[in-house]
């Protein structure tokens, strides 16, 4: 694991710049660091030793010294694929995962990137014909932003601070405002400046002679569905976990689990204590209001797979906490579940270098609540009209934008198809009511047109599978995956998900719909699971996620801070938002009225501003 940066073309970076950007990104690969600099080429890494300590620096190279490699991430089959190569003679010179790319690379061309079960994200540099190919995971684990130049130079690093060093030309896209505001991040490949944008995951970016060409080597496949009985899927999807975990122990550093106490955490933990010689570390973390407090289930899990658990429970300053998140997030992110993920990561990290964790287990099996309430509201969708009117006349609802059941309503409108409610569903604000606050000079970015765009030319019929296309698109990369990435990385954590290893997710993805939502249970596939490696009565709970305390916070604690940051002179020149909108924004959820849903973006839109555009 490690921080990447580099560039190929006219204007590549020397020394000087690289050495920067490794300064930027240092937290990502607090061991080692190395450097390339060559004629119109500079690369460089910073690394977290895991696996190959002693042989895996970077940059590395083949013999002949034509071939260059800097990456991030980990290649969990790269000892199978050794001994493949040597299978067709081809020699490593040491046991590192780099050789085992380079040769991949020269023995297969860029066909060798379907072998690699892992995550990563790749910068290969070929002087034989000048090109740089930049890869990218299937799931977009591993980010990989790039840049191009004026003269034709494309730059690349792990982070956009890095790339910032090198694009002190950039400007800001605004179109990224209301993005943000509308979905909580900015999707791929896009960042908040013109300038920067990302390899899309799964993807492939070459660049020779200044043109670049990009290829998709991967796209999640629904169809056909996997025809065996629903006792041998429960059977097949353990054994594929299993096998997954297993390839994530290879670790020559600490190793540890992140356990909540929910299905996936545990079915991941649970089989680590299968197959581990020695007891697990497990990690939880939880905060002093019960209502936000999961650490009590992750408690009952840890003593009985006999884990040895670590237990984290917080009241921590929030405008403090607020401020040294914001500080890591160089995009304007505003999931505010990074928090509690960042303080585990942080508690994690005093005991492992590598942590197991549960993602990925609601996308791949049909876990989400939306999965199954989303199709259940289109179906309804001729007699909304009807419904809305009813609750008009009982005045329920006095929330637009509360998700909350009294929030119902917002979502009781008439949509065009499946696609288009699903997008309002996953949107924090509607589209046409992020108006309301931006300033009449802001664009309300075509963010939702494209969304639904990709999803229409997907020519994906089934509900479930529309929906969760739409996530592995969209919501697992810019979210999820930025917020585990971010979270982990900034404390120099591994952080590995086992419930989307290749195999997992393409078995998954093709198991029937019935064996994935069963009647009102969604997850019914992965919850048997869990319920055959522990008793039921310790994981049949509501779902809680991983939330804070946000409204009580910016109603108390953050209250000062949210009124200087929302309404200062600084925000009023900026000019993003409607100044009278958002004062009675921030008023009406001093009066008890729960808005904290707008104000949040809204305020870590202002915290990035500040940090990135008025240095």
């Amino acid at each position: 694991m490690c921080g990447i940066s580099g560039g190929v073309g006219p204007s590549a970076p020397k020394k000087d710049l690289l050495e920067a950007q490794l300064k930027s990104i240092e937290h990502r690969g607090p061991d080692d660091k190395g450097i390339y600099v060559s004629n119109g080429v500079g690369l460089g890494m910073c690394r977290l030793a895991i696996v190959e300590v002693a042989a895996g620096k970077q940059p590395a190279s083949d013999s002949s010294e034509m071939i260059h490699v800097v990456w991030n991430g980990e290649i969990y089959n790269y000892r199978e694929l050794r001994a493949e190569l040597e299978q067709r003679g081809v020699h490593c010179r040491d046991t590192s995962e780099s050789e085992v790319i380079i040769n991949l690379y020269i023995e297969f061309g860029l066909d060798f990137i379907i072998k690699l079960n892992g995550m990563f994200a790749i910068a290969i540099h070929d002087a034989r014909d000048n090109t740089l190919h930049l890869i990218r995971d299937r799931m977009g684990k591993k980010p990989l932003w790039i840049s191009q130049s004026n003269d034709g130079t494309i730059f690349f690093a792990s982070e956009v601070r890095a790339l910032m060093l090198a694009r002190p030309d950039r400007t800001l896209r605004t179109d990224m405002i209301s993005e943000v505001m509308q979905y909580g991040y900015i999707n791929s490949p896009n960042s908040a400046f013109n300038e920067i944008n990302q390899v899309n995951p799964a993807e492939i970016l070459s660049w020779k002679s200044d043109h670049t060409s990009k290829v998709r080597y991967w796209s999640p496949r629904f169809e056909p569905k996997n025809e065996v009985s629903y006792k041998d899927a429960v059977i097949e999807t353990e054994r594929l976990i299993t096998k997954s975990v297993e390839r994530r122990l290879i670790s020559e550093r600490p190793i540890g689990a992140f356990l909540s106490g929910g299905y996936d955490s545990t079915i991941v933990t649970a089989i680590m204590a299968k197959l581990m010689d020695k007891k697990v570390n497990t990690f939880s973390v939880g905060f002093a209001d019960p209502r936000f407090n999961e650490a009590p289930f992750a408690r009952k899990i840890a003593d009985y797979l006999g884990t040895t658990h670590h237990e984290l429970i917080v009241d921590p300053d929030p405008t403090l906490m607020i401020e040294n998140i914001s500080s890591l997030l160089d995009q304007p992110f505003a999931d505010s579940s990074i928090i509690p993920t960042y303080l585990l990561s942080e508690h994690a990290r005093k005991k492992v270098i590598v942590a197991l964790g549960g993602d990925g287990g609601d996308e791949i099996f049909g876990g989400y609540d939306r999965y199954l309430l989303t199709p259940l509201v289109q179906a309804l969708n001729p007699f909304l009209p009807v419904i809305r009117g009813a609750m008009n006349l009982t005045r329920i609802q006095t929330n637009p934008f509360s998700r909350k059941p009294r929030g119902v309503k917002r979502h009781l409108r008439v949509k065009k198809n499946l696609i288009h409610r699903y997008n309002s569903v996953q949107s924090l604000i509607q589209f046409n009511e992020i108006n309301t606050f931006l300033n009449v000079k802001i664009t309300n970015s075509p963010a939702q047109d494209q969304f639904i765009k990709e999803l229409q030319k997907s020519g994906t019929q089934n509900k479930l599978d529309l929906m969760v296309r739409s996530d592995l698109s969209s919501y697992l990369p810019g979210d999820l995956m930025v917020k585990a990435d971010i979270s982990s990385m900034a404390n120099g954590l591994e952080l590995r998900s086992p419930l989307l290893d290749d195999e997992v997710v393409d078995w998954g993805l093709q198991l029937p719909k019935k064996y994935k939502i069963s009647g009102f249970e969604t997850k019914h596939v992965l919850k048997d699971v869990a319920r055959s490696l522990v008793p039921r009565e310790l994981i049949e709970r509501p779902k809680m996620g991983f939330g804070i305390p946000r409204a009580r916070w910016l109603r108390e604690d953050l209250k000062d801070m949210t009124f200087d940051l929302l309404t200062d002179q600084t925000a009023k020149q900026r000019g993003w938002f409607d100044q009278k909108e958002i004062e009675k924004l921030l008023q009406n959820h001093m009066d008890g009225l729960d808005l904290d849903i707008v104000i949040w973006p809204i305020l870590m839109l202002e915290l990035w501003a500040r940090n990135w555009l008025d240095e």
